[in-house]
């Protein structure tokens, strides 16, 4: 079943549906990366809606300002505030620079900020090797310190404020766990620019601070390193005040196109198969 990006999907065998959740992709990524991935969450029982980044689309044209993070957090933060308002509990699956995009639209939104105010909230977010930079700074500081992954995000190019990476070193990078060829058609049919910009605006708001967060690890990662991502969950912990529900797989960058039973299996312990009481839909 194809999926319309920014558009609700409903099940026609459950209407209506009292549970959503809503993919935001990292950057580079269009939203038929997680088609697959989409497909498998609806089989739960729940909505599912992919969120389309503006920030990776590519060159508006001449005298057009390229989109940045706070048009990324614009868009989801539409999407998820019509859910909510729909009284629906939403789980927010973020994957790497979504999970920044995530945490700057869900101000005021989180299930626990609307007790007794609405039946409809975020009940959790999932993150996916999530970048989580500190309230106050930007994805490309959160890099600070670590070679290894800097130099893996070095871009290839730029035009018109846009950045962009040959298809090899997505398939090196991204795709790490398949073999070469199939990480270059993944390359070439999935991933774009991306907007600069989107890296260089600031985090105003730490919506990790106050919605739970489930984060995965993905172990094989060449791109956000697990050591790297151990010192986000670090961010999370010391901001949020409260342990993170840690997850760790042997998989690459990109798990929803190269392992999504595990990130299927994430998010079944993120929307409460492990008995979580503020998000138990299964």
């Amino acid at each position: 079943m194809s999926i319309r990006h920014n558009i609700n999907q409903r099940s026609t065998a459950q209407q209506p549906l009292e549970t959503a959740i809503v993919i935001v992709p990292d950057a580079w990524c269009l939203p038929e990366h997680y088609e697959g991935l989409a497909t498998a969450c609806r089989a739960l029982g729940s909505e599912v809606m992919i969120v389309q980044n503006p920030s990776t689309r590519g060159p508006m044209g001449e005298g057009t300002a390229p989109p940045g993070l706070y048009d990324d957090a614009a868009n989801a933060r539409r999407i998820i505030k019509g859910l909510v308002r729909e009284r629906k509990k939403v789980l927010i699956v973020a994957h790497s620079y979504g999970v920044v995009v995530a945490s700057e639209s869900v101000r005021g939104l989180g299930m626990e900020e609307l007790t007794g105010v609405s039946q409809g909230g975020v009940v959790r977010m999932l993150f996916i090797a999530g970048i989580v930079p500190w309230e106050g700074g930007e994805r490309n500081g959160s890099y600070e310190g670590h070679a290894r992954a800097r130099a893996a995000g070095r871009r290839d190019g730029e035009s018109e404020g846009f950045m962009y990476h040959s298809p090899e070193k997505l398939a090196e990078c991204m795709y790490s766990s398949v073999p070469y060829s199939q990480g270059l058609r993944h390359a070439a049919t999935t991933n774009t620019t991306q907007s600069a910009r989107a890296f260089e605006e600031r985090l105003t708001y730490a919506g990790y601070r106050t919605i739970p967060v489930t984060y995965m690890v993905a172990g094989a990662d060449r791109t956000v390193p697990p050591a790297l991502q151990e010192r986000f969950i670090g961010v999370v912990e010391a901001e949020a005040g409260r342990a993170v529900d840690v997850v760790r797989y042997s998989v690459d960058h990109c798990p929803p196109v190269t392992g999504p039973d595990a990130v299927v299996d994430c998010v079944r312990r993120a929307a409460g198969a492990e008995g979580y009481p503020n998000c138990t839909w299964i």
